[in-house]
Formats: structure tokens, sequence, C-alpha cells
């Protein structure tokens, strides 16, 4: 996770180049989501508010703001906030996109947000279909070298969870199989983090990992985090079943999906550079992979 910079910790050149765009910086507020990018927050500057992020050129994690700047003008304003100015000078890339105010979406079982989600992610199938060429990564090909269950039963940890251990031949199995292909833009890391919710309609931020994939797989991604946020699988699929895409996908195609998903989680979990949230996410994916295997 790199360390994210203040702004008077950029190169003064590329504060400079960002205030032609913006006139004088007046102050800023970083946010509490998101720690990918060396630098994020929001510019409060005499021109007006932006929102701006932004990473050394020579970074390994440099490819997700070139991929984000690439997909950006493809983004309906309704969906995403959109992109203003791409400012690359000194070794930084920065991207400096139009200020959302609002506030996280919340996923409980008792949120008002549920309806406005579901109604977002139906638009995101189908206004980002068929996919931008623009679009720099395809997901199979991205998630193809991930390792997973696999990788957790060649390690045999002494503390995998008992029902996962019973069925690491057939998780592994089934997430080779898992069919991720499609002609869809989709975002690959929707979460409450990455929505802002105002004036009745929810808007996705960081499209720093979307790629090429499946029309259902942002649906799916959610599935996991309504049952993270207090919903029980079988409540999270009810939900997601309201969403065409999700609701024509084969359901083998679907647990397919869920123990590879389960298994990358439960790999990454195990990292020592995991975030502190990885486990409590990978119990949550294994639980949803368990329900779907019965």
């Amino acid at each position: 996770m790199p360390r994210r910079h203040s702004w008077i910790e950029l190169p003064l050149s590329v504060r400079e180049q960002i205030q032609l765009h913006t006139d004088l910086v007046l102050w800023t507020r970083a946010p509490g989501f998101g720690k990918s990018s060396e630098f994020s927050a929001t510019l409060h500057a005499a021109g007006g508010t932006v929102f701006c992020k932004g990473v050394r050129v020579d970074r390994a994690h440099a490819w997700t703001h070139r991929n984000e700047a690439a997909v950006a003008p493809f983004l309906p304003a309704a969906l995403a906030p959109q992109l203003l100015w791409e400012v690359a000078k000194d070794g930084w890339l920065m991207l400096v996109f139009e200020y959302v105010p609002g506030r996280h979406p919340s996923l409980s079982p008792t949120s008002a947000h549920l309806d406005l989600i579901g109604d977002l992610v139906v638009t995101m199938a189908e206004a980002l279909t068929p996919c931008p060429a623009a679009a720099r990564h395809s997901l199979a090909e991205r998630w193809g070298t991930v390792p997973g269950w696999a990788a957790v039963h060649a390690a045999s940890p002494a503390d995998l969870d008992p029902w996962a251990r019973e069925h690491l031949d057939v998780l592994a199995t089934l997430e080779r199989g898992a069919w991720l292909d499609g002609d869809t833009l989709v975002h690959s890391d929707l979460h409450q983090g990455n929505m802002l919710a105002e004036d009745g309609r929810v808007r996705v931020i960081d499209w720093a990992r979307s790629a090429r994939g499946a029309a259902w797989i942002d649906t799916a991604h959610l599935v996991v985090r309504l049952i993270h946020e207090g919903h029980t699988p079988e409540t999270a699929e009810a939900w997601a079943i309201h969403v065409p895409a999700f609701a024509r996908a084969p359901e083998p195609v679907i647990t397919a999906f869920a123990a590879k998903l389960a298994g990358m989680w439960e790999y990454i979990a195990r990292s020592p550079r995991a975030r502190p949230h990885a486990r409590a996410l990978a119990d949550t994916a294994r639980r949803w992979a368990r329900h779907r295997l019965g």
C-alpha cells in the first residue's frame, strides 16, 4: 500500500501545473476511503472544488491510474464523476475529477439506498455494453493469474476453515472453470466506499481496476458486500436477482464466480501485507460460496 502524500509534499511543478486549471488551491481534504493513490484529496481552490488523485509513473500500480484515465471519457455523467484534466509532470500522473458531494451509501438490510444501488447496477450493465475499446484489460486475463484455492491447498494452512478444507478440491476445480468473459465495462471493485449517494441517485468512483467482463460481475461483487453488511446469502441474492444481467447468468456460472472470489480473498487475507478488512471479506465470500454449493 503506497504512502499517501500531502498536497505540500507534491513537487512544486506538479502543484503549479494543476493550479493552471483550478487556480490557487486554498486547502485540501483527504478521503477516508481509498489507499491505492500516492496522492488523493479534495482540492478547494479559488476556481472551484475538484477531486484529485495521483501516482508516480514509475510505481508498479501506476497502471491503475492510466487505466482509469483511458476509460473515463466513456463513463456517462449519470454513472461517474467526469475526468476534467489529466496532468503528467515530472514523474507524476495526476487525474483531476469533477467534485461530487455526497456520502457513501449503506448496504445494511434496512438501508434506504438499496433500491438506488439496484438501479445503478442495472444502468451500468446497460450503458457500458458494448465495452469501450479503450478498456485496457480483460478481467478474465487479469484474474487468470491471481492465486486462489489451488495455492491455499498447496500451502495447507493449519488454521483453514474446516468446511473449506473438506471442499478444497471442489473449490479449486470451480475456480479454474470460472467464466468471466463478456462485452461490458465492469468496475470490478464495487463497494460502498466506491459509491457516492446524493439527491436520489448513486454514482460510482475509482474506476482504476475496471476491465472488460461479464455484465453480471459488478452485481455479484455486491452480493458479498451485502452479506458482509448483515444480509443473509438468501436475501442478498434475492436483491441481486432483480438485476436482469445477474438473473440471466446461469447458476453454475455464478457458483464458479463465488468460489473464485472466495479463493482470491482467502489467499489475499493470508498475505503479510493484507489490509485489516481482508480476513472478514474472505470469510464472507466463503460463506457465499458455501451457500451456493449447498
